[in-house]
């Protein structure tokens, strides 16, 4: 799928059509992306719902399908559609697929309509229609409908990192684990047939040692979304990996070394982490809830929300780390930056935030009472209802 920044002006346009990009595209563009980060941060929670129910009916007729035929589910793909984009339609068709995706074909499950989404592209879409009328006859409906077609990348990534971001809920639902899956199973979204975004990967076909080998010998991104759940991984170094969107739910991770590390939307959910050491670590979006990380040393650590021209990788805003119900007893967040963290339920008795920067981040009353925080720190707060 093209970026937005192929998009550029070129010795074979007509000096209308460069014009147009310098004076009408890139502003509006950049505007327009503007606006969607800001509803996307502010109303995520109302998004996800919305997300949510499209799924659940999705993974019932997955459940009816499978009643008729024993098809096994490899993959579960959210398709953006050009032809239902140039009629501005928002849906994605869902599709599923066996193990051999790229061999056979695949069954129509659904459809999931993500217009809360691309409703600022649609905007943009009439404003530019607009603008163009400036240019009297140099500029064409046709030429419209290419350039839109060519700006649909950076808005597909909000519909990639919503599905992301709700993957906690996702997961959990009745109707998810209701039907067959193979023993490597992925949710993606993206064109036919087309490089496609990973959003979540379950990988059953690796036992446990072959999972332990993959942090053991990780190059690169080679561990990035990899399934790691239920893994004993008790006083292990994996210092200055990349792990971002890894998968550790529930595993047994009692003074693991996790120094200096992309943790970036991995998943702790419900894991072992007492003792912990993850100082220096990157843990924008990622999930401890109901994670032990009793006097774990998060010392350092970095958690942004929105934007950051740090990450320039990620072209969608960051919705913050969930502590929520997590056991942070002696834990130490000193010198660590969490902006816009969910603390609500956890136990922070003895937990440590001493020139912390807590912008945002949010905690109950009875938190503030069960360690010490500063007066600058406690402006900083965002307080539970």
């Amino acid at each position: 799928m093209q970026k937005a920044g192929d998009l550029m002006p070129s010795d074979n346009m007509s000096p209308a059509l460069n014009r147009f990009h310098e004076k009408d595209i890139f502003p509006s563009l950049e505007l327009a992306l503007n606006d969607l980060e800001h509803n996307f941060q502010n109303n995520l929670s109302e998004m996800k719902k919305q997300y949510l129910e499209s799924f659940k009916s999705i993974c019932v007729n997955i459940a009816k399908i499978q009643e008729n035929d024993q098809i096994r589910i490899g993959f579960l793909i959210f398709h953006l559609l050009r032809t239902n984009i140039i009629n501005h339609d928002y849906t994605y068709a869902v599709m599923v697929y066996d193990k051999n995706w790229y061999v056979n074909e695949g069954v129509r499950v659904g459809e999931a309509d993500f217009s809360f989404i691309y409703k600022h592209y649609e905007e943009l879409w009439k404003k530019l229609e607009r603008e163009s009328k400036k240019y009297i006859g140099q500029i064409n409906v046709a030429d419209i409908e290419g350039i839109m077609l060519k700006l649909l990348n950076p808005f597909h990534k909000y519909v990639t990192e919503l599905m992301r971001c709700s993957l906690m809920e996702v997961l959990e639902i009745s109707e998810y684990e209701a039907f067959i899956k193979e023993k490597h199973f992925e949710i993606q979204t993206g064109e036919y047939f087309e490089l496609c975004d990973l959003v979540h990967m379950e990988d059953r076909e690796k036992d446990l040692e072959e999972r332990k080998r993959c942090l053991e010998e990780s190059k690169d991104q080679s561990c990035c979304f990899q399934d790691f759940r239920n893994l004993d991984l008790k006083e292990q170094s994996y210092c200055g990996r990349d792990l971002r969107y890894a998968d550790f739910r529930k595993s047994s991770m009692e003074g693991i070394r996790l120094r200096n590390c992309l943790l970036i939307g991995a998943r702790f959910k419900e894991s072992d982490l007492r003792g912990a050491s993850l100082m220096v670590s990157m843990i924008h979006d990622a999930c401890f809830e109901k994670a032990d990380l009793t006097r774990g040393n998060l010392q350092y650590c970095v958690a942004f929300t929105g934007k950051n021209h740090a990450n320039e990788w990620k072209n969608t805003g960051f919705t913050g780390v969930s502590f929520k119900n997590a056991i942070l007893k002696e834990a130490d967040f000193s010198k660590a930056t969490i902006m816009g963290g969910d603390f609500e339920g956890a136990d922070l008795r003895g937990a440590i935030f001493k020139d912390a920067v807590l912008y945002r981040s949010r905690f109950s009353k009875k938190q503030l009472e069960q360690c010490e925080f500063s007066q600058e720190q406690l402006d900083q707060i965002k307080l539970l209802p």
